[in-house]
């Protein structure tokens, strides 16, 4: 039974030996690092690309925002009337630029008001735009009404939206 004990001894003492002696070989820690040189610099590219895009996401949407609200404010107060306006989105946004333009539509009696916001990122000039149909003369604030306004005479109805 001394023999069998020995036995069971020094199996356990391999064991142990063995499991605290095993380690990476050189190749194996070469081939590491290798794949790691190859793929960490693909990894950081698609992380750089992904925040690039989010970014440019960003400017995009609240480029919009800001135009749709000049948009607004000018068919408000009807300042669209005196002809190309221009200006900025001071002190808030300095570097969103804004113009507004009016163009001839096919019908006479309507004109097509054009609002586009500028802003420079990345070295590279981006712009957004949103326009509208509207009646000149109108008096904004009988817009809305069926009532004819007075400076023509005809009915001015509603600002309706081309977007």
């Amino acid at each position: 039974m001394n023999r069998v004990s020995d036995n069971f001894t020094r199996r356990i003492r391999g064991a142990r030996r063995g499991a605290g002696a095993r380690a990476f070989t050189l190749i194996e820690v070469l081939a590491t690092l290798m794949l790691l040189a190859i793929v960490l610099p693909v990894v950081m590219r698609g992380i750089s690309m992904a925040t690039s895009a989010g970014s440019m996401a960003k400017q995009r949407s609240d480029a919009y925002g800001m135009c749709e609200s000049k948009l607004n404010e000018l068919l408000a107060t009807g300042q669209y009337q005196n002809g190309n306006l221009t200006g900025d989105f001071s002190p808030d946004f300095p570097q969103y630029r804004w113009t507004a333009n009016i163009l001839d539509w096919t019908d006479p009696n309507v004109e097509q008001l054009d609002v586009h916001v500028l802003w420079t990122s990345r070295g590279a000039d981006q712009d957004v735009f949103l326009s509208t149909l509207v009646y000149p003369n109108a008096n904004p604030s009988t817009l809305g009404s069926t009532s004819p306004t007075p400076s023509t005479g005809t009915n001015t109805g509603n600002t309706g939206g081309i977007r």
